[in-house]
Parts: structure tokens; C-alpha cells; sequence
């Protein structure tokens, strides 16, 4: 019965682990003398035995799916640290020291713009389509504001309207005109002038 070069590899491999000796010169010229004459006893067993030729191919062919199979797990599991790894730099880059005072200056930024709109929606409300409003201070806007949002949402807070209003004034989407005492008249942009306005202003910065 013919033996397959793997077996011969392993035996010679097994005798090599016993001894405790490296690969000699001489055992290499034996390993070479038993795969020549692997493939010479091969030949004649080819046109001897044709079903032979079968088997070696089922046995390539399983040993290639196998390999293959091997190789695809380890870029998996490579593919998969590759992701931990720039997920992990990506954390480590958003807990730094600018990643933090980024990400708070951009979230007070989108609080304060979010603010200017709510307070700007109100007075628009509260005017009547008149674009004009007598107040006695911001914080008669500001407790509309908290009204609205507990109105619709159901949740109470407490709304620092005086910055919102600074926006809106710096904007040019409201005017304000002290009337004597303590009262002060707003007077609200409409709609389609304050999408001018902030047009003209967006288009100069890029000028």
C-alpha cells in the first residue's frame, strides 16, 4: 500500500523530535531520497491504479478548502483588531484635552443659535403679526419661552434668554427701543427680511 508524503513527513518530523537534534545535512538528503521515490512509486501507481488519481484529488482538494478556510479566519480576526484599534484611537482622540473643548464649544454653540430661534419664534407669536412689542424686561420673553416648551414638551426649564436676545440684536432680526421707565419696545423682523439679512450676512463672510 503506497503511503502518502504527509505520513513520511511526519514521521520523519516525529523521529526528529525524539532524537532532540536539529536538521542535519544528511537528513535532509534523506527526506529528499523519500520524496523521490514518493513520486517515482507514484508514477507507477497512476497506471496501475487509476482511482488513485481520485483520491489525490478529493485529498488535494480538501487540504486547499482547508488552508483556505484557515487563511479567511485570520483576516477575519485581523480585519476585527484593525476596527478595535482605530475605534479605540478614536475614543482616545475624543476624551484629549482638544477633543473635549471642541466638542463643548460646538454643543454651547448649537444651544445658544437654538435658543436665538425659539426666542425669535416667540416674538413673532406674541407680536400678532404687528412685529411690535412692548416688554418691561427679557425676562417677560424668557418665561414665554419656558411656557412654550412645557406647553409642548412637558418638561420644565429654565431659559437664560438674555443671550438669546444678544444674538438676535447682533443679528439684526430684532430692535430694541427703550420708551421711557423701564419698558422697551422690540420690534421683530419678518420672516422673508430676516432670511435677507442673514443671506447677506453668510454671503459677506465669504467674501
Amino acid at each position: 500500500m503506497r503511503e502518502s508524503p504527509f505520513l513520511i513527513y511526519q514521521s520523519f518530523f516525529r523521529t526528529k523530535s525524539c532524537l532532540s537534534v536539529s536538521l542535519t545535512r544528511y537528513a535532509w538528503t534523506q527526506l529528499r531520497y523519500w520524496t523521490f521515490a514518493y513520486f517515482i512509486n507514484y508514477k507507477f501507481e497512476i497506471l496501475s491504479s487509476p482511482s488513485a488519481i481520485f483520491l489525490d484529488v478529493v485529498a488535494i482538494t480538501a487540504l486547499i478548502i482547508y488552508v483556505t478556510r484557515v487563511a479567511l479566519g485570520y483576516k477575519q480576526t485581523w480585519d476585527r483588531y484593525q476596527l478595535l484599534v482605530n475605534k479605540t484611537l478614536y475614543e482616545k482622540t475624543l476624551a484629549s484635552g482638544f477633543g473635549s473643548v471642541h466638542f463643548l464649544l460646538d454643543a454651547s454653540e448649537q444651544q445658544q443659535y437654538k435658543e436665538a430661534i425659539l426666542a425669535y419664534a416667540i416674538l413673532l407669536k406674541d407680536t400678532n403679526g404687528q412685529f411690535l412689542l412692548q416688554v418691561t424686561c427679557h425676562r417677560n420673553v424668557g418665561d414665554d419661552c419656558e411656557r412654550f416648551l412645557y406647553d409642548v414638551f412637558k418638561v420644565k426649564v429654565e431659559m437664560p434668554v438674555e443671550e438669546a436676545m444678544n444674538t438676535l440684536v447682533r443679528l439684526g432680526l430684532v430692535t430694541e427701543t427703550p420708551i421711557g421707565g423701564r419698558r422697551t419696545r422690540l420690534q421683530v423682523v419678518p420672516c422673508e427680511k430676516a432670511h435677507e439679512i442673514l443671506k447677506e450676512r453668510w454671503n459677506s463672510l465669504l467674501c
